[in-house]
Parts: structure tokens; C-alpha cells; sequence
């Protein structure tokens, strides 16, 4: 087994973590200053055939990324397609979309808060179980390191839908609340994104 073929049933049956439907995101978001040039690329996107994953992943969720990593350089790092392996006895183990970590500057993944998922063929709620299971194997990681986190967040996303979800020992909280990201408006997307990092650090 490895992170994709997990399903939010699995995590229950396996680790006994349960799922709930849970509006987390706060109302009172950190202001986000979006550079010109995010804006400029994105809008160059929009001009693109984004019919596949790779485009989406490419033209679309990279450079959001990669701004909300460079606007944090110096709290975060980011892993794009790293392989995490953490217990692979329990399938807690392959390759994820993205990783990002409170310990900036590194090579190698340490302390990690945030695992994002593209979804597969644009369903969001079929990414919830590869997600969830990356977010339990970096709350394993960061557990088995002594860097205990509160919370291990997660998302998964198609591009122009993120939903956030929240891992707090056995308790995954999926927020129904899906924050829209559109080519001249990524804004409120990286304001999550930046919430959590501040109640990550």
C-alpha cells in the first residue's frame, strides 16, 4: 500500500482516526500582499490548455506555492514530489505532491506541517484519504524526531478549489468550506496558507 490508494475508511480502520466535518479556517485571516509578477503569471495561465493534471500542477499550483514559500524563506521549505517514507509496514510511505516544513533552508524534509495533494482527474474528496495519510505519517515523523506539533494541516486541490483539513492526533477535521482560487484572485488561498503557518511556528 502507499499514500494514494488510502481512503478516509482506511484511516479509520487502520489508525482509528475520524473524520469530521469541521469549519476550522478562521474568519479573521492574516492580510497577503500578491506580487505583480504572481498576478502576471497567473494570468498567463489562464491563456494556457489547463485540461490536464500537469498543466494545473504546472501553471497553477507551483507558482502559489512557490510565492507563499518565498514570502516565508526564512520559516519555511518546501518538497515538490518528494518521497516520504515513514512506516512502510503500515503504507505510510511514496511519493507527495508537496511537503512544507517549518525548518527553512533544508535539504531534506524536517518538521513538517502542511501536505498538499493535487486531485486526481479535478475530485477533491478523492484526494481526502491520500492526504489524510500523509498527514498522519508526518505527525508520526515529527513525533518520532521531537518536533511535536499541535496540528498537521493538509489540502487538496484541482487549482481553483483548495480544501484544508486538520489532523489533531486521531481527529481529521475537513473543512466544507473550499477556498476558491481564481487567475486574478489567489489571494484568499495564500491568506490560509499563511494562518497556518503562523499557528504552526
Amino acid at each position: 500500500m502507499a499514500y494514494n490508494r488510502f481512503k478516509l475508511k482506511d484511516l479509520e480502520e487502520k489508525f482509528g482516526i475520524q473524520n469530521f466535518n469541521n469549519a476550522f479556517i478562521t474568519h479573521q485571516l492574516p492580510t497577503v500582499e500578491v506580487s505583480d509578477f504572481l498576478l502576471k503569471t497567473l494570468s498567463l495561465a489562464s491563456k494556457e490548455a489547463l485540461g490536464t493534471e500537469k498543466a494545473k500542477s504546472e501553471l497553477v499550483i507551483s507558482p502559489v506555492i512557490k510565492y507563499f514559500k518565498d514570502c516565508n524563506a526564512d520559516s519555511l521549505s518546501y518538497f515538490s514530489g518528494y518521497e516520504f517514507n515513514v512506516d512502510t509496514k503500515q503504507g505510510l510511505n511514496g511519493f507527495c505532491d508537496y511537503i512544507i516544513s517549518t525548518e527553512p533552508h533544508k535539504y531534506t524534509i524536517e518538521a513538517p506541517i502542511i501536505c498538499l495533494v493535487e486531485a486526481k482527474k479535478g475530485e477533491i474528496e478523492e484526494g481526502f484519504g491520500q492526504c489524510g495519510a500523509e498527514m498522519y505519517a508526518a505527525q508520526l515523523f515529527n513525533e518520532q524526531a521531537g518536533h511535536r506539533k499541535k496540528a498537521i494541516y493538509g489540502c487538496v486541490t484541482n487549482a481553483f478549489s483548495w480544501a484544508f483539513l486538520k489532523l489533531e492526533k486521531e481527529s481529521l477535521s475537513i473543512d466544507p468550506n473550499y477556498v476558491p482560487l481564481t487567475f486574478n484572485e489567489p489571494h484568499r488561498v495564500l491568506a490560509v496558507l499563511q494562518w497556518i503557518l503562523n499557528c504552526s511556528l
